[in-house]
């Protein structure tokens, strides 16, 4: 039926560059790579994750077939609904996740979502840390947010992405596509290029390689959000010593990465 994240980034200057390996890549335009994914329905309404063609949707923000999760459809829904990955064997080498999000409506967008990694064939529990989660901010129904993930922490692993809809009722539908996997690859060139790098300096968090940052988000590694603030750099002095995912957001991006305090 039609319903419609100290410092794990890197710099490189001078004579060496990156080059991006794709190691995964899905934009669930296929049935058969669209089979390969599993669908849950954690909080047994029987409304759960469906792949739906764009322009079918009205979804002005895909193209082709996207994946999506709705939290009203002729009532309000509380969804827990999983998308679940086949296998990924990750190399070794610094792994960056991407995927694009996108809202129903301009007003109605305050969907909650997380994007974990888990090791290949075991069970999702809801307990485990995510590698991201939000609850979407307004600005991504004509042209979808892109989020980019580090995830080298899990290179060398056969591991699976969970994409998980929850926390939220009421509101319309959540939209997951272009899912993709890359690994930087060192190169000798004589072109300087710099990647997006997440640094602390005097107990500042501050990004490079990542322009016109509008907003900064912080949460612990349950999920809770601790803090939000529409500048270009977050104080995080008055933290509790731990880890912390921080979100950097411009008009069209987010950077995610993990910090230590």
């Amino acid at each position: 039926m039609i319903k419609n994240l100290f410092f794990l980034g890197s710099i490189l200057l001078g004579s060496t560059i990156m080059a991006q390996n794709v190691v995964f890549n899905e934009n669930f335009d296929s049935e058969e790579t669209q089979n390969l994914w599993t669908i849950g329905d954690r909080d047994g309404d029987n409304d759960t994750w469906e792949f739906v063609d764009a322009v079918e949707a009205e979804s002005p923000s895909f193209s082709g077939s996207f994946a999506w999760s709705w939290s009203w459809y002729f009532e309000a829904l509380t969804p827990d609904n999983t998308l679940t990955s086949p296998l990924i064997a990750l190399p070794e080498g610094e792994l960056e996740l991407s995927f694009k999000v996108s809202a129903a409506d301009d007003e109605l967008f305050e969907e909650h979502y997380a994007v974990y990694v888990i090791p290949a064939n075991s069970t999702f529990t809801g307990n485990e840390t995510a590698v991201y989660e939000e609850t979407l901010d307004a600005g991504y129904f004509e042209v979808a947010k892109t989020v980019k993930v580090d995830i080298s922490d899990f290179a060398g692993q056969d591991v699976q992405l969970v994409f998980r809809h929850y926390d939220c009722t009421d509101v319309l539908f959540i939209g997951i596509d272009d899912v993709k996997i890359e690994q930087s690859d060192l190169a000798v060139d004589n072109v300087t290029r710099t990647k997006a790098v997440v640094y602390k300096e005097n107990e500042v968090v501050k990004i490079k390689g990542f322009d016109n940052v509008q907003k900064i988000k912080v949460f612990d590694l349950t999920g809770k959000k601790i803090i939000e603030t529409n500048q270009s750099e977050v104080n995080i002095s008055n933290f509790s010593k731990g880890i912390y995912i921080v979100n950097f957001y411009n008009d069209k991006e987010v950077v995610s990465r993990k910090i230590i305090k």
